[in-house]
C-alpha cells in the first residue's frame, strides 16, 4: 500500500487511472488504458500500467495526466526531457531504437471506450497544495466509517443507471481491493449524502468481506483511494451483497463515461 505522505505518491497517481478505469490489478482482468481518459472497456489488451494512467498513446496525454495529478503543470515526461537537454550532465550515449512506432488506439476501439468525462468531487475532502486531497478520519474506520458526501455532474444523455466504486490505489495479492461498491443509483441524482443510500441503490460486498463501505488502512501508513462513478447505458441492477469484481466487469461493457476522484488518508 502507498503512504499518502510518500514522495512518490504523485507519479503513482498517474498510473492509478489505469488501475481504476482500465481494470489492471483484477483477478482476471488484463486490460489497460490507452490514453489519458480512455479505457479499453471489454476489449483485452496487454497487461501494463505505465505512462499516463497506464499506457498513454501520446506524450501530450501523458503530460496532461501528470499536470492534473500534481497541479504543477508539468507532465510526467518533462523530467526525461530536462535530463536530456542539460549540458552539464554526462553519461553513456544511448542509441535511438529503430523500428515501427507503437500503434495508436484504433477508431473502433475509441468508439467503444469509456471516457473520464464526468465531474466527481466531495466537499468533505481537504485540499492539499500539489498533492492529493485528504479524507478526514470521520470517513474511515477511525471514525464513523461512512462514505463522504459526493457530488457529480456531466452525465451523458441516455444514462439509465449509475454505479460507484471506492478502490485502493494498489492491488492486494494481485487483485483490486474494493472498499465500497454501489449499484442501481438513479441517474437523476446529482450526488450522495453520507450514511444515506438512495432508494433503489444496493451495496455490494467489499474486500473486507462485509456488505457496505469501509476505508481502513493497515498499520500506521497512509493510503490513497480512488472513487469511480460510472454512467451506464442500460440497467444492471444486481442484488445486495453482489461481487464487486463481477459488477465492474459488467459495468465496463455498458459504460461509456466515468468520473474519478482521488483521496488520501493517513492516521495521526
Amino acid at each position: 500500500m502507498i503512504g499518502a505522505a510518500s514522495a512518490g505518491i504523485i507519479p503513482a497517481l498517474v498510473a492509478a487511472v489505469a488501475l481504476v478505469v482500465s481494470g489492471c490489478g483484477g483477478s482476471d482482468d488484463s486490460s489497460s488504458a490507452t490514453t489519458a481518459t480512455v479505457e479499453q472497456g471489454s476489449k483485452p489488451s496487454p497487461d501494463a500500467a505505465s505512462g499516463e494512467a497506464g499506457g498513454s498513446s501520446s506524450d501530450e496525454a501523458s503530460g496532461q495526466a501528470g499536470s492534473q495529478a500534481n497541479g504543477t503543470g508539468q507532465g510526467s515526461g518533462d523530467s526525461f526531457e530536462d535530463a536530456g537537454s542539460s549540458s552539464h550532465k554526462q553519461g553513456p550515449r544511448v542509441s535511438v531504437p529503430k523500428g515501427a512506432p507503437e500503434p495508436g488506439i484504433a477508431p473502433e476501439q475509441r468508439s467503444e471506450a469509456t471516457v473520464v468525462s464526468i465531474s466527481l468531487d466531495s466537499p468533505a475532502l481537504r485540499p492539499v497544495s500539489g498533492g492529493v486531497a485528504r479524507l478526514p478520519a470521520a470517513y474511515t474506520c477511525d471514525g464513523s466509517n461512512t462514505w463522504p458526501e459526493l457530488k457529480w455532474h456531466g452525465l451523458p444523455a441516455g444514462t439509465e443507471e449509475l454505479a460507484l466504486f471506492a478502490m485502493s490505489l494498489e492491488p492486494v495479492d494481485g487483485k483490486i481491493f474494493f472498499d465500497w461498491a454501489v449499484a442501481g443509483v438513479d441517474p437523476d441524482r446529482t450526488g450522495l449524502e453520507p450514511e444515506r443510500l438512495p432508494e433503489g441503490a444496493v451495496m455490494g460486498r467489499n474486500s473486507f468481506g462485509d456488505v457496505g463501505y469501509s476505508i481502513c488502512p493497515a498499520g500506521s501508513e497512509g493510503e490513497t483511494y480512488y472513487f469511480a462513478l460510472y454512467a451506464l447505458s442500460e440497467k444492471i441492477s444486481p442484488k445486495k451483497g453482489f461481487d464487486p469484481s463481477a459488477l465492474r466487469e459488467a459495468v465496463k461493457g455498458v459504460s461509456s463515461d466515468a468520473g474519478l476522484m482521488a483521496a488520501s488518508y493517513t492516521r495521526g
